[in-house]
């Protein structure tokens, strides 16, 4: 038996996942166009039915940079198009954002944070949070355009799978970010100007890596992503346990109901709800996988007795631990 995980509620959403051209396409219309020297520029309006607010899109050479101000009327799921590989630097200044690598990994990436990843393919997905105002500016290059600079020797470029991939963006950054906005890229002289902070972009995220790399993982508590995304941790590390909403609420630094309401805002789904299919789920994993007792799995997954186990067992996947250790 395959058990379905629903990581979301899909009426709280726009699942764009199956659609097969470029997200933008989809989202929003193009309401500007021109070139100039070598340099397009895309300007896109989001279509009422998806939110409001603006994209726009910067070509010139082997850079390509793109500036995305908007509200979504709801969460958008979609999943990107990759052909060739890529050094992705993405800044997120507001908003919230989910980048789903398989069924259980997860980056999370939120205020005032970024990232700069090789990306050789992904088949992955990513969902952007409808609740906060999304703000980002994203520059996408080549491989050929690290091996033309010489970039590909001089670090160790990260995947998206890495550890401490995510960078908070410093004042320094935050500047570079805005005068990149400010600046018209059309002026021969801004385009040499957007060039250079590319650059400047690339060398002060390889700065903050290199001293990120010899200090330990922190958790920022006003990051709420971060903080959710320490309560599965935490579930998954504990699963014989039965740890209350209010005992996650104090060590989170967050009510219990408030903690509830966010994950349910994010997973689309209680804490409750989810202890319950972690545990589940490692039951079947021992029923499969072992020969213990049902009462010996059940202490193991946090339940007094075999009675109760068995009861939330048949609620959860439909037959009774017994009946589905013999399907197998």
């Amino acid at each position: 038996m395959i058990k379905k995980r629903r990581d979301f509620n899909t009426e709280e959403l726009c699942d764009l996942r199956s659609f097969p051209k470029c997200i933008l396409e989809e989202i929003a219309v193009n309401t500007n166009s021109f070139t100039s020297d070598a340099v397009a520029v895309n300007q896109y309006h989001l279509l009422p039915k998806y939110g409001n607010g603006t994209i726009t899109n910067y070509s010139s050479e082997d850079i390509e940079i793109t500036i995305s101000r908007y509200q979504l009327c709801k969460d958008l799921v979609y999943k990107p198009i990759i052909h060739h590989e890529i050094l992705q630097i993405c800044f997120l200044i507001t908003g919230e954002k989910i980048i789903y690598l398989n069924d259980t990994q997860q980056v999370f990436y939120e205020n005032r944070e970024s990232y700069m990843a090789n990306i050789d393919h992904f088949n992955g997905y990513s969902r952007i949070l409808a609740e906060k105002p999304f703000k980002e500016l994203k520059v996408v290059l080549p491989k050929a355009f690290l091996i033309n600079h010489g970039l590909i020797n001089d670090f160790d470029f990260k995947n998206l799978t890495d550890e401490k991939l995510i960078l908070p963006i410093t004042e320094e950054l935050l500047n570079i970010l805005l005068s990149l906005e400010q600046k018209n890229p059309l002026e021969k002289a801004n385009r040499l100007y957007l060039r250079a902070k590319v650059f400047e972009l690339i060398a002060l995220q390889i700065e903050l890596y290199k001293k990120n790399e010899n200090r330990p993982l922190k958790t920022d508590q006003n990051k709420i992503l971060n903080t959710l995304y320490e309560v599965k941790q935490r579930i998954k590390a504990t699963i014989h346990k039965n740890i209350t909403l209010t005992e996650l609420g104090e060590d989170m630094g967050i009510t219990g109901p408030a903690l509830n309401k966010e994950f349910i805002r994010v997973f689309g789904c209680s804490i409750h709800d989810f202890t319950i299919s972690e545990k589940m789920q490692h039951a079947k994993l021992l029923l499969e996988n072992s020969e213990k007792m049902v009462y010996q799995i059940a202490e193991e997954v946090g339940y007094k007795n075999s009675t109760h186990f068995t009861a939330a067992f048949k609620k959860k996947v439909g037959v009774t631990p017994k009946q589905y250790k013999k399907q197998l």
